[in-house]
């Protein structure tokens, strides 16, 4: 008998214990082995809305349109600024990896007493659509002003760091070509380097592409 009482304990006491257990408790995943819930995996993948062009390039298609060649954009570049003759620094003719031909013309000039601006215009052709990521207005920085241009025919951003008079001027105009200006260590005197814009040819050039 006392065999059979004690038995009797050890059984009341597991049924108590299993009582005692809550009910909401879950056994922890093995870590490394179980996948992420849908909801968490979601959560995780890679945000793609950053890939895809505002809606200022929304519209721009990829065609096969062949660029100007690159010496005939040299004559839409200014033949001064700040008083200053600049010479193109480079001329140059690269093929992308899509198999669109892009062509580009720059020119550097000096800006007394130590400043430089360089000037290039690029002819996308048909793959303008493929490059808007540069002429993406930009996201604020620290010190720095940001402000989106906009043109009758094309939209751009300018920068400029006030602490060391240095800036950048990105548009692109016509679906098709890339105005891309670096202005630095400008003196005061020189104004906005937004106006280098107004010294780039660009309606000559809209015409000589059409």
């Amino acid at each position: 008998m006392k065999t059979l009482a004690q038995h009797i304990l050890v059984t009341t006491g597991i049924i108590l214990c299993i009582g005692c257990k809550d009910p909401q408790q879950q056994v922890p995943a093995k870590q490394g082995n179980s996948p992420l819930p849908v909801q968490e995996q979601q959560q995780n993948k890679p945000v793609l809305d950053e890939d895809k062009p505002s809606k200022d390039f929304e519209n721009l298609k990829v065609t096969k349109k062949d660029p100007l060649p690159a010496k005939a954009l040299v004559e839409f570049l200014p033949d001064k600024l700040g008083g200053e003759t600049g010479s193109p620094s480079s001329v140059m003719k690269s093929e992308r990896e899509e198999g669109y031909t892009v062509s580009m013309a720059r020119r550097q000039y000096a800006v007394p007493p130590k400043g430089s601006i360089i000037v290039s215009i690029t002819d996308y052709g048909g793959s303008a659509a493929l490059n808007t990521k540069g002429y993406e207005t930009p996201h604020s920085e620290i010190g720095v002003r940001i402000e989106k241009i906009r043109l009758p025919d094309g939209v751009g951003f300018k920068t400029f760091n006030p602490n060391n008079n240095s800036g950048i001027v990105a548009a692109l105009v016509g679906g098709r070509f890339g105005i891309d200006i670096e202005a630095v260590s400008i003196p005061e005197s020189f104004g906005d380097i937004g106006q280098i814009l107004d010294k780039v040819n660009i309606e000559g050039l809209l015409k000589k592409a059409k």
